[in-house]
C-alpha cells in the first residue's frame, strides 16, 4: 500500500471517529435536554393547582412523614399552607390528609395548638382524614380538626409518650473500654449510654414523660369530649373500624367522601404538592413505593 493511500485511510478513519464522537455527544445532549424538558413540563403541570386556586375548591394539606423540627412535618412546613387556604376566598374548606406515625411531642403540640387558633378565627371547616396511619403525634395533629375521619383499615391511636436510650456499660466492661466523659453537673450525663441509669434519674424521667403524656391526654379530651368511650391513652392503636367504635374518629370516610359530603364535591387542590415534585418524579420513574407503617395486604 502506497504512503498516500495509507495516509488517506488514516485521515478517513479519524474523520469517521470524529463523526462518531459528534453523534454520541449529540445523542447524550439530546437525552439530557429531553429529561430537562420533561422535568420542566412536569413542574408546570403539577403547579396548575396554584392556578386553579382562583376557582372554588377544597384545600388539601398533606401531613406526611415523621414529625420533627427539621423533618417533613413541622409547624413551618404545615401551618403556612393552612393559613393560605383559610385566607383564600375561593377555598371552601380544608382537609388535613394525615399519614404519619408521629415523632416530636413538642412539634406535634405546636401544630395542634396553632390549628386550634386558626379555627377560632375562621368559619371554614378543617377536617382531618387519616390515610394509612395517624398514630401518636399524627393523631395529635388530627385531633386539632373539627372532625376526624379514616379508612376502615387505617391505623389510629398510639396516644402515649416514649423515650428511647441504650446502655452499653456492661459491653464496654467486657471490652475493657472506659468512658472519659466530663461534665460540670452531676445530672448532666443522664442517659449517657456508657453509664447505668440511676434510680433517681429513672424517677425524674418517668415524671417528665408522665407530664408530657398528661398534656397529650388533656388536649385529646378537650378535642374529642365525650366521644371517647374507653381508655385510649395507654399507647395502643386500632384499625379505623375500631377507632370509630371507641370514639377516636367520627366516621369512615375518604378525602373524596369528605369533599362530597361537606363541600359539595368541589375540586381538591393539594396546597403543599410542590414540595414533593422531585420525589414524585423519581417514584414514578423508578416505580418505587414507600410505606410509613409496615402493614400491607
Amino acid at each position: 500500500m502506497s504512503d498516500d493511500k495509507l495516509l488517506k485511510n488514516i485521515v478517513d478513519s479519524l474523520i469517521e471517529e470524529r463523526k462518531s464522537d459528534k453523534k454520541f455527544k449529540f445523542l447524550t445532549r439530546s437525552i439530557f435536554f429531553v429529561f430537562i424538558l420533561f422535568l420542566v413540563v412536569s413542574i408546570i403541570l403539577s403547579s396548575t393547582d396554584n392556578i386553579n386556586q382562583t376557582n372554588k375548591h377544597v384545600a388539601v394539606v398533606e401531613v406526611t412523614g415523621m414529625i420533627s423540627s427539621a423533618g417533613p412535618v413541622n409547624p413551618d412546613v404545615i401551618l403556612p399552607h393552612i393559613q393560605n387556604a383559610v385566607k383564600n376566598d375561593n377555598c371552601v374548606g380544608v382537609i388535613l390528609k394525615i399519614n404519619s406515625p408521629g415523632g416530636s411531642a413538642t412539634q406535634s403540640k405546636i401544630i395542634f395548638d396553632e390549628i386550634k387558633k386558626i379555627r377560632l378565627k375562621t368559619d371554614k371547616k378543617i377536617y382531618a382524614v387519616i390515610d394509612d396511619v395517624g398514630a401518636s403525634g399524627g393523631y395529635y395533629i388530627a385531633a386539632s380538626a373539627d372532625q376526624i375521619f379514616s379508612s376502615s383499615s387505617s391505623i389510629v391511636g398510639s396516644i402515649g409518650v416514649r423515650l428511647d436510650s441504650f446502655n452499653v456499660s456492661r459491653l464496654m466492661d467486657k471490652l475493657g473500654v472506659d468512658s472519659q466523659t466530663l461534665s460540670s453537673g452531676k445530672d448532666k450525663t443522664m442517659l449517657d449510654p456508657f453509664s447505668p441509669l440511676t434510680p433517681e434519674h429513672r424517677i425524674h424521667l418517668e415524671r417528665l414523660l408522665k407530664n408530657i403524656h398528661n398534656q397529650f391526654i388533656q388536649d385529646i379530651e378537650s378535642s374529642r369530649g365525650d366521644k371517647i368511650t374507653q381508655d385510649v391513652f395507654t399507647g395502643l392503636f386500632w384499625t379505623g373500624i375500631e377507632a370509630k367504635r371507641i370514639g377516636l374518629i367520627d366516621d369512615l370516610l375518604s378525602t373524596y367522601d369528605v369533599s362530597e359530603k361537606f363541600f359539595n364535591n368541589n375540586p381538591l387542590i393539594v396546597y403543599n404538592k410542590e414540595k414533593d415534585i422531585v420525589k414524585e418524579l423519581l417514584n414514578s420513574t423508578l416505580n418505587t413505593s414507600n410505606t410509613i407503617f409496615g402493614i400491607k395486604y
